[in-house]
């Protein structure tokens, strides 16, 4: 009786902990998320009356997100009016003493500086940062609003150049987005 017993609290520590660590892919949903902005206050995906979202996941000190902090603020320049805003997000943003350059005031002053008209949200623990498995930054999620939540429809790269000085050939993230507001007015 012992060893089923063992054996029982074993699966259900293996269940819950697999439940914990599990990531959204492309068809998930997600039910929202609700974060601190860099102003203080807390955004949540559904306050916001938004077909969907594309998420840019960006620290201050990466290189390769500076050089995409212009590409991003066009994102949303475009996709803002058509429903789909840009929210950014810093994976250590809540940890100031841990990565003091990617932290909440590093955040706040690159979104004062570079004049960000989009939430730049703290990750909490890499909550977000982990459940779309992001390695590496920047990386883009494209949500679409759906009755059960947001459907992830991408995760991966904004384009397919990192130099900020050469022009890039293929556009992920707008062509994702484009895709899904075609099929909205083709309804």
């Amino acid at each position: 009786m012992k060893r089923i017993f063992a054996v029982v609290v074993i699966l259900l520590t293996l269940s819950v902990s697999s439940k914990a660590q599990q990531v959204l892919k492309v068809g998930d949903t997600l039910d929202s998320l609700r974060l601190r902005n860099v102003d203080g206050s807390y955004f949540s995906l559904t306050d916001r009356n938004k077909s969907g979202f594309i998420l840019v996941f960006m620290t201050p000190s990466c290189d390769h997100c500076l050089a995409y902090v212009d590409r991003v603020i066009e994102l949303n320049k475009v996709y803002a009016l058509k429903g789909y805003p840009v929210v950014a997000i810093g994976p250590y943003g809540d940890n100031e003493k841990d990565y003091p350059f990617d932290a909440m005031p590093a955040m706040k002053k690159l979104a004062t500086d570079r004049g960000f008209t989009f939430p730049y949200l703290a990750d909490e623990k890499f909550k977000y940062t982990w459940l779309f498995d992001i390695r590496q930054t920047p990386k883009a999620v494209v949500l679409k609003r759906t009755g059960k939540g947001f459907e992830v429809k991408y995760i991966g790269n904004i384009d397919n150049q990192p130099d900020e000085k050469s022009v890039a050939t293929r556009k992920y993230v707008e062509e994702e987005v484009n895709k899904l507001l075609l099929n909205r007015s083709n309804r």
